[in-house]
C-alpha cells in the first residue's frame, strides 16, 4: 500500500507542476504586446478560469458540472497553446520555468 501511495503522490505532484507551468506560461503570454489581442485575451481568460474558484457550470450539477472541469480546462489549454506561435511559447515557457524554479528554491540569505 505504501508504494502505491508514493507513486500516486509523485504522479499528482508532476501533473500539478505541469498545470502550474502551463498556467504561468499563458499568464506571461497574455502580457506580450507582440501577440494579437484575441490571442492575449484567450490566454488571459484561460489563466483566470484555471485559477478562479468559480465554475461556469457548478460542480454540484450531476455529470455536466464535473465534465466542465474535466473537458473544458484541458481543451481551453490546448487551444490557447496551439494559437500562440511556437517561438513565443518557448520564450514564455522558459520564463515560467525560471519563475517557478526560483519559487521552489529556499532563500538562504542570512545576515552574518
Amino acid at each position: 500500500m505504501g508504494i502505491i501511495t508514493f507513486i500516486l503522490k509523485a504522479i499528482l505532484k508532476e501533473r500539478f507542476y505541469k498545470l502550474q507551468l502551463h498556467t504561468k506560461t499563458l499568464s506571461i503570454a497574455s502580457k506580450r504586446p507582440d501577440l494579437p489581442i484575441y490571442t492575449r485575451l484567450l490566454a488571459a481568460f484561460v489563466t483566470i478560469y484555471i485559477l478562479s474558484p468559480i465554475d461556469f457550470i457548478p460542480s454540484f450539477v450531476p455529470v455536466i458540472g464535473v465534465m466542465d472541469d474535466i473537458l473544458l480546462i484541458p481543451l481551453a489549454l490546448v487551444l490557447a497553446i496551439k494559437i500562440i506561435p511556437g517561438t513565443i511559447m518557448k520564450e514564455c515557457r522558459c520564463e515560467a520555468e525560471q519563475i517557478l524554479g526560483a519559487k521552489k528554491q529556499p532563500n538562504h540569505t542570512s545576515a552574518k
